[in-house]
Protein backbone atom coordinates (compact mmCIF):
# COMPACT_ATOMS: atom_id res chain seq x y z
CA UNK A 1 0.00 0.00 0.00
CA UNK A 2 1.30 3.67 -0.74
CA UNK A 3 2.00 5.34 2.18
CA UNK A 4 0.32 8.50 0.50
CA UNK A 5 -3.09 6.92 1.36
CA UNK A 6 -2.10 6.83 5.03
CA UNK A 7 -1.22 10.33 4.73
CA UNK A 8 -4.51 11.28 3.59
CA UNK A 9 -6.53 10.06 6.44
CA UNK A 10 -3.49 11.42 8.75
CA UNK A 11 -4.27 15.02 7.63
CA UNK A 12 -8.07 13.92 7.75
CA UNK A 13 -7.49 12.69 11.42
CA UNK A 14 -5.71 16.10 12.19
CA UNK A 15 -8.40 18.28 11.15
CA UNK A 16 -11.17 16.17 12.94
CA UNK A 17 -12.04 17.46 16.98
CA UNK A 18 -14.93 14.75 16.92
CA UNK A 19 -14.16 11.24 18.58
CA UNK A 20 -17.28 9.77 16.84
CA UNK A 21 -16.10 11.74 13.05
CA UNK A 22 -12.46 9.79 13.91
CA UNK A 23 -14.41 6.35 14.37
CA UNK A 24 -16.01 6.97 10.90
CA UNK A 25 -13.41 8.07 9.22
CA UNK A 26 -11.03 4.75 10.45
CA UNK A 27 -13.55 2.40 9.97
CA UNK A 28 -13.98 3.44 6.40
CA UNK A 29 -10.41 3.22 5.48
CA UNK A 30 -9.67 0.18 7.61
CA UNK A 31 -12.23 -1.46 5.48
CA UNK A 32 -10.10 -0.60 2.48
CA UNK A 33 -6.73 -2.16 3.93
CA UNK A 34 -5.77 -5.72 2.68
CA UNK A 35 -5.46 -8.58 5.29
CA UNK A 36 -1.47 -8.36 4.70
CA UNK A 37 -0.97 -4.40 5.45
CA UNK A 38 -3.70 -4.75 8.64
CA UNK A 39 -1.36 -5.36 11.26
CA UNK A 40 1.43 -2.43 9.95
CA UNK A 41 -1.53 0.17 9.13
CA UNK A 42 -3.00 -0.49 13.16
CA UNK A 43 0.82 0.31 14.53
CA UNK A 44 1.48 3.41 12.78
CA UNK A 45 -2.09 4.78 13.48
CA UNK A 46 -0.67 4.91 16.43
CA UNK A 47 2.40 6.11 15.69
CA UNK A 48 4.54 3.61 16.29
CA UNK A 49 6.10 0.27 14.68
CA UNK A 50 5.50 -2.66 17.32
CA UNK A 51 3.27 -2.77 20.41
CA UNK A 52 4.50 -0.93 23.80
CA UNK A 53 5.61 -4.60 25.02
CA UNK A 54 7.76 -5.14 22.40
CA UNK A 55 10.05 -2.23 23.45
CA UNK A 56 10.85 -1.36 20.30
CA UNK A 57 13.11 2.09 20.28
CA UNK A 58 13.99 4.21 17.65
CA UNK A 59 16.35 6.44 19.24
CA UNK A 60 16.88 9.08 16.69
CA UNK A 61 18.08 12.55 17.96
CA UNK A 62 16.86 15.69 16.96
CA UNK A 63 19.83 17.17 15.54
CA UNK A 64 19.70 13.91 13.22
CA UNK A 65 16.16 14.35 11.85
CA UNK A 66 17.60 18.20 11.17
CA UNK A 67 20.46 16.52 9.63
CA UNK A 68 18.56 14.48 7.60
CA UNK A 69 15.60 16.97 6.51
CA UNK A 70 19.28 19.40 4.98
CA UNK A 71 20.16 16.30 3.44
CA UNK A 72 16.89 14.96 1.66
CA UNK A 73 15.86 18.83 0.88
CA UNK A 74 19.26 20.57 -0.37
CA UNK A 75 18.38 23.53 2.41
CA UNK A 76 21.07 24.35 4.10
CA UNK A 77 21.27 22.78 7.82
CA UNK A 78 21.24 26.38 9.55
CA UNK A 79 17.98 27.41 7.77
CA UNK A 80 16.69 24.18 8.73
CA UNK A 81 17.55 24.85 12.41
CA UNK A 82 16.53 28.65 11.87
CA UNK A 83 12.89 26.90 10.50
CA UNK A 84 12.89 24.66 13.24
CA UNK A 85 12.94 26.97 15.87
CA UNK A 86 10.50 29.58 14.34
CA UNK A 87 7.81 26.80 14.23
CA UNK A 88 8.61 24.63 16.95
CA UNK A 89 7.35 20.81 15.42
CA UNK A 90 10.14 18.82 13.99
CA UNK A 91 6.79 17.44 11.61
CA UNK A 92 6.19 20.98 10.09
CA UNK A 93 9.59 21.62 9.79
CA UNK A 94 9.93 18.67 7.57
CA UNK A 95 6.85 19.64 5.47
CA UNK A 96 8.10 22.83 4.64
CA UNK A 97 11.75 22.34 3.60
CA UNK A 98 10.61 19.20 1.16
CA UNK A 99 8.02 22.01 -0.29
CA UNK A 100 11.17 24.14 -0.68
CA UNK A 101 13.73 21.50 -2.22
CA UNK A 102 14.97 22.27 -5.99
CA UNK A 103 13.46 20.66 -8.97
CA UNK A 104 16.44 18.62 -9.68
CA UNK A 105 16.01 16.45 -6.29
CA UNK A 106 13.10 14.82 -7.36
CA UNK A 107 10.98 11.38 -5.40
CA UNK A 108 13.32 8.42 -5.98
CA UNK A 109 10.06 5.84 -6.44
CA UNK A 110 6.71 5.57 -4.31
CA UNK A 111 7.39 4.77 -0.45
CA UNK A 112 5.65 2.29 0.83
CA UNK A 113 4.00 1.39 4.00
CA UNK A 114 5.78 -1.86 4.49
CA UNK A 115 8.98 0.07 3.35
CA UNK A 116 8.38 2.60 6.03
CA UNK A 117 7.76 0.11 8.69
CA UNK A 118 10.63 -2.28 7.57
CA UNK A 119 13.45 0.43 7.62
CA UNK A 120 12.02 2.36 11.13
CA UNK A 121 12.74 -1.53 12.13
CA UNK A 122 16.10 -1.32 10.86
CA UNK A 123 16.79 2.11 12.29
CA UNK A 124 15.88 0.70 15.74
CA UNK A 125 18.26 -1.68 15.47
CA UNK A 126 21.36 0.67 14.60
CA UNK A 127 23.59 0.57 17.63
CA UNK A 128 27.12 1.55 18.63
CA UNK A 129 29.91 4.23 17.18
CA UNK A 130 28.21 6.13 14.71
CA UNK A 131 24.94 5.09 15.00
CA UNK A 132 22.68 8.27 14.82
CA UNK A 133 25.07 8.93 11.62
CA UNK A 134 23.79 5.31 9.95
CA UNK A 135 19.92 6.37 11.57
CA UNK A 136 19.86 9.19 9.90
CA UNK A 137 20.69 7.90 6.62
CA UNK A 138 18.02 5.66 7.01
CA UNK A 139 15.56 8.36 7.20
CA UNK A 140 17.01 10.32 4.50
CA UNK A 141 15.90 6.90 1.96
CA UNK A 142 12.81 7.80 3.69
CA UNK A 143 12.40 11.30 3.20
CA UNK A 144 13.64 11.15 -0.76
CA UNK A 145 10.72 9.11 -1.33
CA UNK A 146 7.31 11.06 0.12
CA UNK A 147 5.46 14.17 -0.49
CA UNK A 148 6.06 17.09 1.59
CA UNK A 149 2.67 16.10 3.28
CA UNK A 150 4.34 12.73 3.84
CA UNK A 151 7.57 13.57 5.15
CA UNK A 152 5.66 15.16 8.36
CA UNK A 153 4.41 12.30 9.05
CA UNK A 154 7.82 10.18 8.54
CA UNK A 155 9.42 12.35 10.99
CA UNK A 156 6.49 12.58 13.53
CA UNK A 157 6.45 8.50 13.80
CA UNK A 158 10.21 8.78 13.70
CA UNK A 159 10.51 11.21 16.79
CA UNK A 160 7.29 9.04 18.17
CA UNK A 161 5.41 12.18 18.26
CA UNK A 162 2.17 11.50 15.45
CA UNK A 163 -0.48 12.64 18.59
CA UNK A 164 -3.25 12.18 16.16
CA UNK A 165 -5.42 11.59 19.22
CA UNK A 166 -6.65 7.99 17.94
CA UNK A 167 -6.29 5.73 20.88
CA UNK A 168 -6.11 2.46 21.48
CA UNK A 169 -9.63 1.79 22.38
CA UNK A 170 -10.91 4.50 19.54
CA UNK A 171 -8.90 1.80 16.88
CA UNK A 172 -10.82 -0.91 18.63
CA UNK A 173 -13.99 1.04 17.78
CA UNK A 174 -12.87 1.21 14.03
CA UNK A 175 -12.30 -2.01 13.63
CA UNK A 176 -15.28 -3.80 15.24
CA UNK A 177 -17.56 -1.07 12.82
CA UNK A 178 -15.05 -2.17 9.63
CA UNK A 179 -15.23 -5.82 10.16
CA UNK A 180 -17.95 -6.87 12.18
CA UNK A 181 -20.54 -4.18 11.20
CA UNK A 182 -21.84 -3.52 14.82
CA UNK A 183 -20.17 -1.64 17.12
CA UNK A 184 -20.87 -3.71 19.97
CA UNK A 185 -18.66 -5.87 18.80
CA UNK A 186 -15.84 -3.97 20.32
CA UNK A 187 -16.51 -5.29 23.86
CA UNK A 188 -15.27 -8.85 22.35
CA UNK A 189 -12.39 -7.18 20.81
CA UNK A 190 -11.54 -5.54 24.10
CA UNK A 191 -11.88 -8.54 26.08
CA UNK A 192 -9.27 -9.89 23.26
CA UNK A 193 -7.35 -6.67 24.28
CA UNK A 194 -6.88 -7.61 27.96
CA UNK A 195 -4.96 -11.01 26.64
CA UNK A 196 -3.09 -9.73 23.81
CA UNK A 197 -2.46 -5.98 24.10
CA UNK A 198 -1.15 -5.77 20.62
CA UNK A 199 -3.37 -3.95 18.21
CA UNK A 200 -1.18 -5.16 15.53
CA UNK A 201 -2.50 -8.84 16.12
CA UNK A 202 -5.84 -8.48 16.94
CA UNK A 203 -6.36 -6.78 13.86
CA UNK A 204 -4.87 -9.20 11.63
CA UNK A 205 -6.95 -12.37 13.36
CA UNK A 206 -10.04 -10.12 13.04
CA UNK A 207 -9.70 -9.76 9.42
CA UNK A 208 -7.49 -13.09 8.71
CA UNK A 209 -10.14 -15.26 11.35
CA UNK A 210 -13.18 -13.35 12.71
CA UNK A 211 -14.54 -13.03 15.32
CA UNK A 212 -14.14 -17.24 15.73
CA UNK A 213 -10.67 -15.98 15.78
CA UNK A 214 -10.66 -13.49 18.29
CA UNK A 215 -12.23 -15.58 20.76
CA UNK A 216 -9.56 -18.42 20.57
CA UNK A 217 -6.97 -15.67 21.68
CA UNK A 218 -5.25 -16.49 24.89
CA UNK A 219 -2.05 -15.70 27.09
CA UNK A 220 1.35 -15.84 25.48
CA UNK A 221 4.69 -16.41 27.36
CA UNK A 222 6.21 -13.53 26.45
CA UNK A 223 3.49 -11.23 25.98
CA UNK A 224 1.83 -9.61 28.69
CA UNK A 225 -1.86 -9.19 29.66
CA UNK A 226 -3.29 -6.54 31.11
CA UNK A 227 -2.74 -6.77 35.10
CA UNK A 228 -6.23 -7.28 36.93
CA UNK A 229 -7.53 -4.28 39.32
CA UNK A 230 -8.80 -3.93 42.43
CA UNK A 231 -12.38 -2.27 43.70
CA UNK A 232 -12.81 0.13 46.66
CA UNK A 233 -15.48 0.15 49.32
CA UNK A 234 -16.06 3.30 51.75
CA UNK A 235 -16.37 0.78 54.64
CA UNK A 236 -14.72 -2.19 55.76
CA UNK A 237 -17.87 -3.68 56.50
CA UNK A 238 -18.59 -3.80 52.73
CA UNK A 239 -15.98 -6.47 52.49
CA UNK A 240 -17.47 -8.78 54.14
CA UNK A 241 -20.52 -8.51 51.99
CA UNK A 242 -18.75 -8.76 48.54
CA UNK A 243 -16.47 -11.18 49.24
CA UNK A 244 -18.69 -13.32 52.37
CA UNK A 245 -16.93 -16.29 54.07
CA UNK A 246 -13.32 -17.07 54.31
CA UNK A 247 -11.17 -14.34 51.82
CA UNK A 248 -7.19 -14.28 51.96
CA UNK A 249 -6.26 -10.88 53.23
CA UNK A 250 -2.45 -9.61 51.50
CA UNK A 251 -0.22 -6.60 51.82
CA UNK A 252 -0.50 -3.40 49.82
CA UNK A 253 3.11 -2.31 49.08
CA UNK A 254 4.42 0.70 47.68
CA UNK A 255 6.51 -0.34 45.17
CA UNK A 256 6.10 -1.35 41.06
CA UNK A 257 3.72 -4.23 40.16
CA UNK A 258 5.42 -6.54 37.74
CA UNK A 259 4.75 -9.34 35.52
CA UNK A 260 7.49 -11.89 35.05
CA UNK A 261 7.52 -14.19 32.42
CA UNK A 262 9.76 -16.82 31.70
CA UNK A 263 9.78 -19.26 28.17
CA UNK A 264 10.85 -22.29 27.05
CA UNK A 265 14.53 -21.19 26.48
CA UNK A 266 15.16 -20.34 29.90
CA UNK A 267 14.47 -16.18 28.95
CA UNK A 268 12.74 -14.41 31.53
CA UNK A 269 11.00 -10.99 30.53
CA UNK A 270 9.60 -8.67 33.26
CA UNK A 271 7.03 -6.36 32.31
CA UNK A 272 5.68 -3.10 34.23
CA UNK A 273 1.64 -2.27 35.20
CA UNK A 274 2.49 -0.15 32.23
CA UNK A 275 3.05 -3.06 29.84
CA UNK A 276 6.82 -2.01 29.01
CA UNK A 277 9.17 -4.12 28.91
CA UNK A 278 11.48 -3.21 32.26
CA UNK A 279 13.90 -6.78 32.46
CA UNK A 280 17.04 -4.49 31.23
CA UNK A 281 16.51 -2.09 34.38
CA UNK A 282 16.34 -5.22 36.74
CA UNK A 283 19.26 -8.02 36.03
CA UNK A 284 19.52 -8.51 39.69
CA UNK A 285 16.31 -9.35 39.74
CA UNK A 286 15.79 -11.81 36.75
CA UNK A 287 19.03 -13.38 38.17
CA UNK A 288 17.75 -13.95 41.23
CA UNK A 289 14.05 -15.20 39.34
CA UNK A 290 15.93 -17.76 37.17
CA UNK A 291 17.63 -19.43 40.30
CA UNK A 292 14.59 -19.50 42.88
CA UNK A 293 11.74 -20.37 40.73
CA UNK A 294 11.42 -24.00 39.71
CA UNK A 295 9.85 -23.90 36.54
CA UNK A 296 10.39 -24.54 32.87
CA UNK A 297 7.65 -21.48 32.05
CA UNK A 298 6.16 -19.57 33.80
CA UNK A 299 3.77 -16.13 33.97
CA UNK A 300 3.81 -14.51 37.67
CA UNK A 301 2.93 -11.26 39.21
CA UNK A 302 4.69 -9.66 42.27
CA UNK A 303 5.42 -5.99 43.72
CA UNK A 304 8.91 -5.08 43.16
CA UNK A 305 10.42 -3.00 46.67
CA UNK A 306 13.25 -0.88 46.92
CA UNK A 307 14.84 -2.07 50.09
CA UNK A 308 17.92 -0.36 52.11
CA UNK A 309 21.27 -2.41 52.91
CA UNK A 310 19.27 -3.61 56.17
CA UNK A 311 16.56 -4.69 54.30
CA UNK A 312 13.93 -1.86 55.39
CA UNK A 313 11.46 -1.26 52.82
CA UNK A 314 12.12 2.01 50.39
CA UNK A 315 9.61 4.70 49.34
CA UNK A 316 8.45 4.51 45.53
CA UNK A 317 10.37 7.45 44.39
CA UNK A 318 13.69 5.46 45.24
CA UNK A 319 12.70 2.89 43.07
CA UNK A 320 11.89 5.16 40.10
CA UNK A 321 15.70 5.78 39.79
CA UNK A 322 15.64 1.98 39.11
CA UNK A 323 14.24 2.90 35.86
CA UNK A 324 17.25 3.94 33.64
CA UNK A 325 18.98 3.53 30.82
CA UNK A 326 22.63 3.90 32.34
CA UNK A 327 24.74 2.97 34.98
CA UNK A 328 22.03 -0.16 35.52
CA UNK A 329 24.45 -1.94 37.50
CA UNK A 330 25.61 1.07 39.35
CA UNK A 331 22.00 1.52 40.57
CA UNK A 332 21.54 -2.23 41.29
CA UNK A 333 24.14 -1.87 44.05
CA UNK A 334 23.56 1.48 45.38
CA UNK A 335 19.65 0.34 45.78
CA UNK A 336 19.14 -3.07 45.78
CA UNK A 337 15.29 -4.65 45.23
CA UNK A 338 13.20 -7.75 46.57
CA UNK A 339 10.14 -8.70 44.73
CA UNK A 340 6.84 -10.32 46.91
CA UNK A 341 5.18 -12.44 44.53
CA UNK A 342 1.52 -12.97 44.56
CA UNK A 343 0.03 -14.50 41.78
CA UNK A 344 0.40 -17.56 38.92
CA UNK A 345 -1.08 -17.17 35.87
CA UNK A 346 0.83 -19.64 33.42
CA UNK A 347 3.08 -22.46 34.43
CA UNK A 348 4.74 -25.14 31.96
CA UNK A 349 2.04 -25.57 29.61
CA UNK A 350 -1.35 -24.74 31.75
CA UNK A 351 -3.09 -21.23 31.73
CA UNK A 352 -4.55 -20.93 35.32
CA UNK A 353 -5.78 -17.61 34.73
CA UNK A 354 -9.54 -19.30 35.25
CA UNK A 355 -8.38 -21.30 38.13
CA UNK A 356 -9.59 -19.89 41.39
CA UNK A 357 -7.45 -17.34 43.68
CA UNK A 358 -6.43 -20.57 46.40
CA UNK A 359 -5.59 -23.01 43.33
CA UNK A 360 -3.23 -20.02 41.54
CA UNK A 361 -1.48 -19.15 45.05
CA UNK A 362 -1.31 -22.72 46.04
CA UNK A 363 0.54 -24.05 42.92
CA UNK A 364 3.00 -20.51 43.53
CA UNK A 365 3.57 -21.62 46.99
CA UNK A 366 5.05 -25.35 45.62
CA UNK A 367 7.45 -23.39 42.93
CA UNK A 368 9.23 -20.87 44.96
CA UNK A 369 11.74 -21.11 47.09
CA UNK A 370 12.01 -18.15 49.07
CA UNK A 371 15.29 -16.24 50.07
CA UNK A 372 16.25 -12.35 50.62
CA UNK A 373 14.91 -11.12 47.13
CA UNK A 374 12.51 -13.26 46.36
CA UNK A 375 9.45 -14.04 48.77
CA UNK A 376 5.58 -14.57 48.67
CA UNK A 377 3.44 -11.86 49.88
CA UNK A 378 2.40 -11.24 52.78
CA UNK A 379 -1.09 -12.54 53.74
CA UNK A 380 -3.33 -14.25 56.24
CA UNK A 381 -6.85 -16.21 55.43
CA UNK A 382 -9.73 -15.37 57.67
CA UNK A 383 -13.48 -14.75 57.78
CA UNK A 384 -13.07 -12.62 60.69
CA UNK A 385 -13.16 -8.82 60.01
CA UNK A 386 -11.18 -8.11 63.56
CA UNK A 387 -8.16 -10.21 61.49
CA UNK A 388 -8.70 -8.27 58.52
CA UNK A 389 -8.54 -4.98 60.37
CA UNK A 390 -6.03 -6.08 62.93
CA UNK A 391 -3.34 -7.41 59.54
CA UNK A 392 -4.23 -4.22 58.10
CA UNK A 393 -2.61 -2.61 61.35
CA UNK A 394 0.25 -4.74 61.16
CA UNK A 395 0.80 -3.57 57.99
CA UNK A 396 0.59 0.71 58.14
CA UNK A 397 3.44 -0.52 60.87
CA UNK A 398 5.34 -2.27 58.18
CA UNK A 399 5.25 0.95 56.82
CA UNK A 400 2.92 -0.56 53.56
CA UNK A 401 0.36 1.13 52.15
CA UNK A 402 -2.64 -1.28 53.44
CA UNK A 403 -3.94 -4.56 52.27
CA UNK A 404 -6.00 -6.35 49.34
CA UNK A 405 -8.78 -8.60 50.12
CA UNK A 406 -9.26 -11.21 47.41
CA UNK A 407 -11.68 -14.14 46.88
CA UNK A 408 -10.33 -17.36 47.35
CA UNK A 409 -12.85 -18.70 44.65
CA UNK A 410 -12.47 -15.78 42.30
CA UNK A 411 -10.30 -16.18 38.82
CA UNK A 412 -8.24 -13.94 37.50
CA UNK A 413 -9.95 -11.15 35.36
CA UNK A 414 -7.28 -9.29 33.36
CA UNK A 415 -7.74 -5.43 32.32
CA UNK A 416 -10.60 -5.74 35.30
CA UNK A 417 -11.68 -3.75 38.31
CA UNK A 418 -13.92 -6.43 39.65
CA UNK A 419 -15.04 -7.57 43.38
CA UNK A 420 -12.93 -10.29 43.07
CA UNK A 421 -10.06 -7.91 44.82
CA UNK A 422 -10.48 -4.90 46.96
CA UNK A 423 -8.11 -2.47 48.50
CA UNK A 424 -8.17 -1.40 51.73
CA UNK A 425 -5.62 1.53 52.68
CA UNK A 426 -4.60 3.92 55.06
CA UNK A 427 -6.59 7.07 53.67
CA UNK A 428 -10.31 5.54 54.20
CA UNK A 429 -9.25 4.98 57.99
CA UNK A 430 -8.60 8.81 57.95
CA UNK A 431 -12.18 9.08 56.87
CA UNK A 432 -10.33 11.23 53.70
CA UNK A 433 -10.69 10.34 50.03
CA UNK A 434 -8.12 7.58 48.96
CA UNK A 435 -5.39 9.48 46.48
CA UNK A 436 -6.78 9.84 42.88
CA UNK A 437 -4.37 9.22 39.79
CA UNK A 438 -5.09 11.91 37.37
CA UNK A 439 -4.04 12.74 33.73
CA UNK A 440 -2.53 16.29 32.87
CA UNK A 441 -4.15 17.68 29.94
CA UNK A 442 -3.08 21.05 30.08
CA UNK A 443 -1.29 23.79 31.67
CA UNK A 444 -1.13 27.62 32.84
CA UNK A 445 2.07 29.77 33.09
CA UNK A 446 3.41 30.58 36.31
CA UNK A 447 3.94 34.00 37.54
CA UNK A 448 6.03 35.13 39.95
CA UNK A 449 8.84 32.43 41.57
CA UNK A 450 7.16 29.98 39.18
CA UNK A 451 8.11 32.09 36.04
CA UNK A 452 9.69 29.91 33.23
CA UNK A 453 7.70 27.16 34.21
CA UNK A 454 3.64 25.88 35.16
CA UNK A 455 2.45 27.54 38.01
CA UNK A 456 -0.95 24.86 37.67
CA UNK A 457 -1.53 21.91 35.94
CA UNK A 458 -5.52 20.99 34.50
CA UNK A 459 -5.57 17.56 35.61
CA UNK A 460 -8.64 15.15 34.26
CA UNK A 461 -10.06 11.40 35.14
CA UNK A 462 -10.58 8.54 32.15
CA UNK A 463 -13.84 7.68 31.08
CA UNK A 464 -13.62 4.11 30.13
CA UNK A 465 -16.97 4.52 28.16
CA UNK A 466 -16.10 7.06 26.03
CA UNK A 467 -12.66 6.59 25.90
CA UNK A 468 -12.04 10.14 26.91
CA UNK A 469 -10.83 12.63 29.67
CA UNK A 470 -12.45 14.91 32.21
CA UNK A 471 -12.04 17.43 33.69
CA UNK A 472 -11.55 17.50 37.80
CA UNK A 473 -9.07 19.71 39.21
CA UNK A 474 -7.07 22.69 38.62
CA UNK A 475 -3.11 21.87 40.44
CA UNK A 476 -1.08 24.12 41.94
CA UNK A 477 -0.33 23.43 45.42
CA UNK A 478 2.25 20.26 46.35
CA UNK A 479 4.36 21.45 43.38
CA UNK A 480 7.92 21.69 44.77
CA UNK A 481 10.67 23.59 43.67
CA UNK A 482 12.03 20.54 42.49
CA UNK A 483 8.87 19.21 40.78
CA UNK A 484 8.53 22.69 39.13
CA UNK A 485 11.63 22.78 37.45
CA UNK A 486 11.08 19.13 36.15
CA UNK A 487 7.54 20.25 34.30
CA UNK A 488 8.67 21.93 31.52
CA UNK A 489 10.99 19.07 30.04
CA UNK A 490 8.67 16.61 31.34
CA UNK A 491 5.90 17.89 29.52
CA UNK A 492 7.58 19.58 26.35
CA UNK A 493 7.54 16.08 23.87
CA UNK A 494 3.13 16.37 24.89
CA UNK A 495 2.78 19.72 23.91
CA UNK A 496 -0.38 20.40 21.44
CA UNK A 497 -1.19 23.54 20.03
CA UNK A 498 -4.94 22.57 19.90
CA UNK A 499 -6.94 20.39 22.63
CA UNK A 500 -7.07 17.09 22.12
CA UNK A 501 -9.67 15.02 20.89
CA UNK A 502 -10.23 12.92 23.80
CA UNK A 503 -10.52 15.73 26.33
CA UNK A 504 -13.91 16.82 27.42
CA UNK A 505 -12.87 20.75 28.84
CA UNK A 506 -15.53 23.34 29.53
CA UNK A 507 -14.31 26.90 28.20
CA UNK A 508 -14.13 28.72 31.36
CA UNK A 509 -11.23 25.67 32.49
CA UNK A 510 -9.37 26.09 28.98
CA UNK A 511 -5.28 26.28 29.40
CA UNK A 512 -3.07 28.29 28.09
CA UNK A 513 -1.19 25.21 26.90
CA UNK A 514 -2.89 21.64 25.58
CA UNK A 515 -1.06 18.42 26.64
CA UNK A 516 -1.50 15.10 25.18
CA UNK A 517 -2.91 12.90 27.68
CA UNK A 518 0.47 11.26 28.98
CA UNK A 519 1.20 12.24 31.98
CA UNK A 520 -0.25 10.42 35.55
CA UNK A 521 -0.12 12.05 38.73
CA UNK A 522 -1.17 10.71 42.25
CA UNK A 523 -3.12 13.78 44.35
CA UNK A 524 -4.63 14.07 47.25
CA UNK A 525 -7.72 16.78 48.15
CA UNK A 526 -10.41 17.66 50.50
CA UNK A 527 -13.47 16.63 48.68
CA UNK A 528 -15.33 16.10 45.71
CA UNK A 529 -18.10 18.86 44.87
CA UNK A 530 -20.39 19.54 42.31
CA UNK A 531 -18.71 22.64 39.94
CA UNK A 532 -20.36 23.97 36.97
CA UNK A 533 -16.78 24.27 35.60
CA UNK A 534 -15.68 20.69 35.04
CA UNK A 535 -16.62 17.76 32.82
CA UNK A 536 -15.86 15.04 34.98
CA UNK A 537 -19.17 12.68 35.57
CA UNK A 538 -22.34 14.93 35.99
CA UNK A 539 -20.02 17.97 37.07
CA UNK A 540 -17.41 17.01 39.72
CA UNK A 541 -14.40 18.94 41.40
CA UNK A 542 -11.77 17.68 43.31
CA UNK A 543 -11.71 20.77 46.31
CA UNK A 544 -8.18 21.66 47.45
CA UNK A 545 -5.94 19.02 45.51
CA UNK A 546 -2.24 18.25 46.28
CA UNK A 547 0.16 16.62 44.31
CA UNK A 548 1.62 13.44 45.43
CA UNK A 549 3.84 12.32 43.15
CA UNK A 550 4.24 11.28 39.12
CA UNK A 551 3.14 7.61 38.31
CA UNK A 552 5.56 6.70 35.67
CA UNK A 553 4.04 3.26 36.33
CA UNK A 554 0.54 4.06 35.05
CA UNK A 555 -0.69 4.80 31.37
CA UNK A 556 -3.22 7.20 30.76
CA UNK A 557 -6.12 5.28 30.31
CA UNK A 558 -4.99 3.23 33.71
CA UNK A 559 -6.01 6.37 35.80
CA UNK A 560 -8.63 6.97 38.22
CA UNK A 561 -12.07 6.40 36.32
CA UNK A 562 -14.86 8.49 36.23
CA UNK A 563 -17.28 6.07 37.26
CA UNK A 564 -15.44 5.55 40.25
CA UNK A 565 -15.05 9.14 41.29
CA UNK A 566 -18.91 9.16 40.83
CA UNK A 567 -19.46 6.70 43.28
CA UNK A 568 -17.29 8.17 45.79
CA UNK A 569 -18.95 11.49 45.58
CA UNK A 570 -22.06 9.60 45.59
CA UNK A 571 -21.33 7.80 49.26
CA UNK A 572 -20.02 11.57 50.30
CA UNK A 573 -17.01 10.00 50.76
CA UNK A 574 -14.39 13.41 51.10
Amino acid sequence: MDFQKLVAVFEELEQTASGNKMREILAEFLKTIPAEDIAVVSYLLQGSIASEYAAVVLGIADKSVLKSLAAASGVEASKVQKLMQELGDAGLTAEKVLQKKPQTLVPVGKLTIHELFEKLHKLAQVSGTGSQEQKSNILVSLLQKTSPKGAKYVVRIALGTLRLGAGEMTILDALAIAYTSDKKNKEQLEQAYTICPDLGIIAETLVKKGLKGIEKIDLHVGRPIKMMLCQRVEKLEEVAEKIPGKKAVEAKYDGERVQAHKDVKGRITLFSRRLENITAQFPDLVKELAKQIQAKEFVIEGEIIAIDKDGHHLPFQTLMQRRRKHDVEKYAKEIPVLVKLFDLLYLDGHSFRHEPYEKRTEQLGKIVRKNKQVLLADKIVTDDLDEVNDFFQQMLKEKYEGIIVKSLSGEYQAGTRGWNWIKWKKEYVQELSDTLDLVVVGGYHGKGKRSGTYGALLCAAYNEKEDSFETLCKLGTGLTDEVLAELPLKLAKYKLRQKPVRVNCNKEMEPEVWFEPKVVVEVFGAELTRSPFHTCGSGLSLRFPRFIRFREDKKAEQATTVKEIEKMAGKGKG
